[in-house]
């Protein structure tokens, strides 16, 4: 654990380079093909993760009891998420896209509700309200450019990675773990990698890379940087601060990469996307600090949507 200056330097770090992160994949599907820009992130990410591990000689086989959430997370919100991402990214504005993926903790409260009886708070109630709104005018067919094809498509692949995650985040405060999310990280990038890199060859076997800096920059900025570093950081963030203190800070990230994509690549800042955006930032907000007595069953899954990103951006 760090102290808490490191935690928030840590904090912010993790904020620019996952809110910016939307920008660079953006860039990055220019050239590369988007299943095989997802295999080249987690590669360079497992790459980088193994080599840090290996210096601190803390690489391990998981325990049996661990292969539950590996493979959930591995499946779940790094390779669906990672793909969803890229294929939406190619059709949907990048400031547009991290703001809808960043509704996983609004997915959780409904979720908590109809699976696990959890009784909402009024901020919760009001909190859950907002959010869907916001979700609804983002999604609102008179505000989508019906000139992109695809984009409502893509818009409703970032809605699903964001429920995606939602589940898995549920799946990983109740799982009882026996390494911690650094020692299982490389595994659940291993497991994402296999049906990411199957996509590749099924869908772009014949494709080619346009190799050129830009690409490279894209590239190492994915893997090392946003997989392997955030992950690490912000795992390291909800431990030292907790994980209440640390989604708040978090909701830094759709901040981020709204006002990238408008400040590098001109996208336009319209009033339905500023009033949807306002919406989920509350609704968001209200959710996560919500706070009153629980069952623990219900507190469980409450402190799922304080959990760290397992997929990041």
């Amino acid at each position: 654990m760090h102290g808490r200056s490191v935690a928030y330097v840590l904090l912010a770090g993790v904020a620019v380079v996952w809110g910016v992160h939307w920008v660079v994949a953006k860039v990055g599907l220019e050239t590369i093909p988007p299943f095989t820009y997802a295999v080249l992130r987690v590669a360079t990410g497992l790459a980088v993760l193994l080599g840090i591990l290996a210096a601190r000689r803390d690489i391990r086989l998981p325990a049996r009891a661990d292969l539950p959430i590996v493979l959930s997370v591995g499946l779940g919100p790094i390779a669906m998420n990672i793909a969803l991402m890229n294929l939406a990214l190619q059709v949907v504005p990048a400031g547009r896209s991290s703001i809808l993926n960043y509704t996983m903790p609004l997915w959780v409260a409904v979720f908590g509700v109809l699976f696990f009886r959890m009784r909402l708070a009024r901020a919760e109630v009001v909190g859950l309200v907002l959010g869907l709104v916001g979700i609804a005018v983002l999604l609102n067919p008179a505000v989508i450019d019906w000139g992109v094809k695809g984009e409502l498509a893509g818009s409703a692949m970032l809605v699903a990675s964001a429920i995606i995650w939602a589940l898995a985040t549920i799946h990983i405060r109740r799982h009882t773990w026996h390494a911690t999310p650094l020692e299982l990280q490389p595994w659940e990038l291993l497991v994402a990698i296999v049906p990411l890199a199957v996509l590749a060859l099924l869908f772009e076997g014949g494709l080619s890379i346009a190799w050129t800096p830009t690409t490279v920059l894209a590239v190492l900025y994915s893997g090392p940087l946003a997989t392997a570093f955030a992950y690490w950081a912000s795992q390291s963030v909800t431990r030292s601060l907790g994980p209440l203190a640390a989604t708040t800070g978090f909701l830094a990230v759709p901040v981020v990469g709204y006002l990238a994509g408008w400040l590098f690549l001109g996208e336009a800042l319209t009033g339905a996307d500023v009033a949807g955006f306002a919406f989920i930032l509350v609704g968001v907000t209200a959710t996560s600090l919500a706070g009153r007595a629980r069952s623990p069953a219900e507190a469980t899954i409450a402190a799922a949507a304080d959990a760290e990103s397992p997929a990041g951006a």
